[in-house]
């Protein structure tokens, strides 16, 4: 089958190496002039510090950016994370962005990727045609092409627009807001009074990394919500409750009723839109950023040659990534049979009547658990290849725990080494 690949970041990658060892032609479709997606760092911001309007920047790395996984759980299957594959034995376990970067240029070079890849190509237009196929338009400096697939997987991530909830006065607020979107460096927070509001990866980060500079932090979030007052402080940031509404003053109302001295800015760490502008519609619908109508969060209910890989967050990326890719590849070779559209719309609305009962917020019905190798195993076994090494799970369970007790540190101390990527001693724990 000729398929096609939409973007060429660690999903796009593994998805076209997938794809071409199950013996697809494939074409892969990537905007910018280089492959790495989100992990290809520029200084570059947008003109809106919120991103909600006019020319867009993809990525969203800060400078100082560090892996949230140990590097040991981000390797593909058969592509260690050190001298073996496409990393380097003394690496840091948590490696910065640039080496990530490094990873996933070597990938495609062992596995000979370039001659799939149509570099500064922007897909405009996915639409299904009337012998069951697909229609692509894209856009290069040539000028507008039509092409024809039999199969599409959309790979084109989601951290690149950015979700900016609305607050009461934010129009009448007088400091500057910014999403973490367009964040990169400390320095212009230097003795300023600063309200993060976020309590995911990046606020963490972002909180840490301005505090240190800044004449004070608020860092707020539901997390903080009932936090006892004593345990409030955090060095030179504060940890409050939500955020309910900016004043003209420069103060925030928090959730509860408190009030914050005036703030100097505002930094969003908020997460980010799942946005398909390219898809025909309807397609997909992206309510409260939940997308519909989805099977196992990856191929499209009524279109099972259209698969969108990488939708869960909070996960393991590229071993996710690369289990999805494995399960579509298997699928369009015909090598197992999807359960009827009945049973898989049945499968679908029991796990978000699951959701809704448990209380989960529509907005993170895609979210699963860092350890989700249940959600990679059940991949497994419905397109019949081998579950995912037994080391992943066990080392996603520590970090889970150390995740919960050391958030804000957890890369600093030595974990569990249970899996075959070679890692420094001391990066170890010997408890």
């Amino acid at each position: 089958m000729y398929v096609a690949v939409i973007g060429a970041g660690a999903a796009g990658l593994v998805t076209a190496r997938e794809l071409q060892r199950a013996g697809h032609e494939v074409s892969v479709f990537e905007q910018a002039d280089c492959i790495g997606g989100i992990w290809v760092y520029t200084p570059q911001v947008e003109a809106d510090p919120l991103g909600q309007s006019g020319a867009q920047v993809h990525s969203s790395l800060y400078a100082s950016l560090r892996t949230n996984l140990p590097r040991d759980l981000m390797a593909f299957s058969d592509f260690s994370f050190d001298s073996h594959g496409g990393g380097e034995d003394a690496w840091p376990r948590f490696p910065g962005h640039a080496l990530v970067r490094t990873y996933l240029e070597r990938f495609a070079e062992r596995f000979h990727l370039a001659a799939l890849m149509n570099l500064q190509t922007t897909v405009t237009s996915v639409a299904p045609d009337s012998s069951g196929g697909w229609q692509l338009r894209t856009r290069d400096a040539t000028g507008e092409k039509l092409h024809r697939f039999d199969a599409v997987a959309v790979c084109s991530g989601h951290f690149s627009a950015p979700r900016v909830p609305e607050l009461a006065g934010a129009s009448k607020f007088p400091g500057r807001q910014l999403h973490s979107h367009n964040y990169r460096l400390p320095s212009p927070f230097a003795k300023r009074r600063i309200a993060v509001l976020g309590t995911a990866a990046s606020g963490v980060d972002i909180c840490r990394e301005i505090a240190a500079v800044a004449t004070g932090v608020y860092w707020c979030g539901e997390l903080f919500d009932t936090l006892p007052d004593a345990s409030r402080d955090n060095g030179n940031a504060r940890c409050l409750p939500a955020i309910e509404a900016l004043q003209a003053d420069g103060c925030l109302r928090l959730r509860g009723g408190g009030v914050t001295d005036p703030v100097d800015d505002l930094i969003y760490c908020t997460g980010y839109h799942y946005r398909y502008p390219f898809l025909a519609q309807p397609l997909i619908t992206v309510d409260d950023n939940w997308v519909q109508p989805l099977y196992r969060d990856l191929l499209h209910m009524r279109h099972p040659t259209l698969a969108f890989i990488g939708i869960p967050f909070r996960v393991v990326p590229f071993p996710l990534f690369e289990m999805q890719a494995r399960w579509f590849a298997r699928l369009v070779s015909g090598d197992f049979s999807l359960p009827a559209l009945e049973a898989r719309r049945k499968h679908t609305a029991s796990a978000i009547a699951g959701l809704r009962a448990a209380g989960v917020k529509q907005r993170h019905f895609h979210q699963q658990m860092i350890n989700c190798t249940p959600y990679l195993d059940a991949l497994a076994d419905e397109c019949g290849v081998a579950r995912t090494a037994p080391s992943l799970g066990e080392l996603a369970e520590v970090l889970q725990a150390e995740l919960a007790r050391h958030r804000g540190d957890v890369r600093d101390r030595p974990l569990p080494h249970f899996g075959p990527t070679v890692v420094p001693p001391e990066s170890i724990s010997t408890a």
